[in-house]
C-alpha cells in the first residue's frame, strides 16, 4: 500500500491510496482543478481513482468531491448525516454507510468509525488492503480519542493523524475567545499532546510511519507538532518516521514494511 498527501489542513483536505492497481481517495477538499494539479504531480492519473470516502460534511473535506466525481467517474461514498448536512451532495449520488459497518470499495475494506467532531455523521477510517492485509487509519478532525476509536486503530502499519493546535499558541493565537473554545472542545479538534498520547497507544510491531495532519496554520507548526508527537513516543518500542503533512503541497508516498507480522502471531509468541 502507498498513501500520499495532497494537503491537508482548514483550506483542504485529501489523500490518496493505493495497492495493486487500486486507488481510493480520502476527501477531496479542494477544487477539481487543484486536486487534478496535486495528482498530476504523483505522476497520477484522476480517472484511475475508483472512489471518493469522505469522513463529514465541512467544505475542507467535501468541497471539491461533486464536481471531481462528475468530471473522473468517481463513486462517492459518506454517512447519511454528512449527506444531510452538505447540500451540494444531495444529488450527487452518494452511496451511504454508517459507522461500524465495511465498505469494500476497489481493492480496499474501509471501517468507518464514529468520531466526535461538530459535524452530522463524522467518521474516521481503518483502511485494509484485501491483497496485503496491510492496515492504514485516517484519524483527523476529532475533539477527543474514544475508546472506539482507540480500540479499532491497533495492530496498524501507517497512521495519519490529526495534530491540529499547540495549547499554548492557540491561547495566545488571533482567534476570539468562542473560536478557541470550539477548537479545543469535544467536538473540536486534537491538540499535539492528545495526538502524542493517541500516536502512544497505536503503537505495535507493525507501525511504521505517523503523518500529522490537519495542522493549523495559525496555532501550530510542522517543528512544534513533530516534537511534541515525537516526545510521547520516546519511550516507546516505536521507531519508525514522523512526518507533517502540509497545506499547499504533497507527501509520500509512505509506504508500510516490506514484511507484515500479525498481532495475533506476536500476542501468541508472547503467551
Amino acid at each position: 500500500m502507498k498513501l500520499w498527501t495532497l494537503g491537508s489542513g482548514s483550506k483542504g483536505n485529501a489523500l490518496v491510496l493505493e495497492c495493486g492497481g487500486s486507488r481510493v481517495i480520502i476527501d477531496a477538499g479542494f477544487p477539481a482543478r487543484v486536486l487534478a494539479g496535486r495528482l498530476a504531480a504523483l505522476g497520477i492519473a484522476p480517472r484511475s481513482i475508483e472512489g471518493c470516502i469522505l469522513t463529514h460534511e465541512h467544505g475542507d473535506h467535501v468541497s471539491g468531491a461533486k464536481a471531481a466525481a462528475a468530471r473522473w467517474g468517481w463513486s462517492l461514498h459518506a454517512t447519511a448525516g454528512t449527506v444531510r448536512g452538505c447540500p451540494t451532495l444531495h444529488d450527487a449520488g452518494v452511496k451511504t454507510f454508517t459507522a461500524g459497518t465495511p465498505v469494500e470499495l476497489g481493492g480496499f475494506d474501509i471501517l468507518p468509525v464514529e468520531t466526535s467532531h461538530d459535524a452530522e455523521e463524522p467518521v474516521a477510517l481503518l483502511v485494509t488492503s484485501r491483497r496485503t492485509g496491510v492496515r492504514t487509519g485516517i484519524c483527523y478532525d476529532l475533539g477527543f480519542v474514544t475508546d472506539t476509536v482507540r480500540s479499532t486503530f491497533q495492530d496498524l502499519d501507517m497512521l495519519v493523524l490529526e495534530a491540529n493546535h499547540d495549547e499554548g499558541m492557540l491561547r495566545a493565537g488571533p482567534y476570539p475567545r468562542s473560536v478557541q473554545q470550539r477548537i479545543a472542545s469535544r467536538h473540536g479538534h486534537l491538540s499535539n499532546r492528545a495526538a502524542g498520547a493517541m500516536a502512544r497507544d497505536c503503537v505495535g510491531p507493525n507501525l511504521n510511519h505517523l503523518v500529522l495532519a490537519h495542522l493549523s496554520e495559525n496555532c501550530n507548526d510542522q517543528r512544534t507538532a513533530m516534537t511534541t508527537v515525537g516526545s510521547a513516543l520516546e519511550r516507546t518500542r516505536y521507531r519508525g518516521a514522523v512526518h507533517a503533512a502540509p497545506q499547499h503541497a504533497v507527501a509520500g508516498p509512505f509506504m508500510p514494511k516490506l514484511a507484515r507480522t500479525p498481532l495475533a502471531v506476536q500476542l501468541g509468541l508472547g503467551l
